[in-house]
């Protein structure tokens, strides 16, 4: 069973969890925004504990922007995102901040729709509650505790971080909103199976990177985490 959806493409993935500050101003996002405010947009009804207005986050594979017959363009998997704070400016044009949820496949473009932005077909996917092999969370929050001291000079306000919690599927996603990682490093972990699988990916990846980071120390690492809202 499919359900319809306000698409918002990007030139990023967002994970479940994570932040995602928006500045709308072109057309078919102001009516995207309208639409979701309204109540007329897609916006992912049958989720249980919807809170906000909501949209679809979908990444584009190759360029900034997509069209009516681009689906080929976009990723297959994306991230509800649900909106919490909107202000809105003299000009028409409005700050965002929304928060990635659930994630869904997406199965096609909705032409019959007749809205300027993209709707698409959506399938949610659920998170398998499958076991994790034994050592796995440790592992993680270990490499990736191991991650974020190289990162953060000692001292530093948060240098200490937050805790991580033991749960598989909360410890995943937080983990992996946290690297700084290569887009489709990022679509890859968003498409992972279950908790267990992303858990698996993201040993690899810490590893990997701990040992870029010993190699490269002068490397401004931090520099790289700080990404501009995205101008749309």
């Amino acid at each position: 069973m499919s359900e319809s959806l306000g698409l918002f493409p990007l030139g990023t993935t967002l994970l479940p969890g994570q932040r995602l500050p928006l500045h709308v101003f072109e057309p078919r996002y102001r009516d995207l925004l309208a639409d979701l405010m309204s109540g007329a947009a897609g916006s992912a009804p049958g989720v249980i504990g919807r809170r906000g207005p909501r949209f679809g986050v979908v990444a584009i594979r190759v360029g900034h922007e997509v069209g009516a017959n681009d689906v080929p363009q976009l990723h297959p998997v994306g991230c509800v995102a649900e909106v919490v704070e909107v202000q809105p400016h003299a000009d028409g044009s409005s700050d965002l901040l929304a928060v990635g949820r659930e994630r869904f496949r997406l199965l096609g473009l909705d032409p019959s729709a007749g809205t300027s932005y993209l709707t698409g077909r959506v399938q949610w996917l659920e998170e398998p509650l499958t076991a994790t092999p034994a050592g796995l969370v440790d592992d993680v929050r270990n490499l990736f505790a191991r991650y974020r001291a190289t990162l953060v000079a000692p001292g530093a306000e948060g240098a200490r971080g937050p805790v991580l919690s033991t749960d598989p599927t909360v410890l995943s996603w937080a983990v992996a909103g946290a690297l700084v990682l290569h887009a489709g490093e990022r679509q890859r972990l968003l498409e992972d199976r279950d908790a267990a699988q992303r858990l698996a990916h993201l040993r690899r990846l810490l590893r990997r990177e701990l040992v870029l980071l010993d190699a490269m120390p002068s490397l401004p690492a931090t520099d790289l985490a700080r990404q501009p809202p995205d101008p749309r």
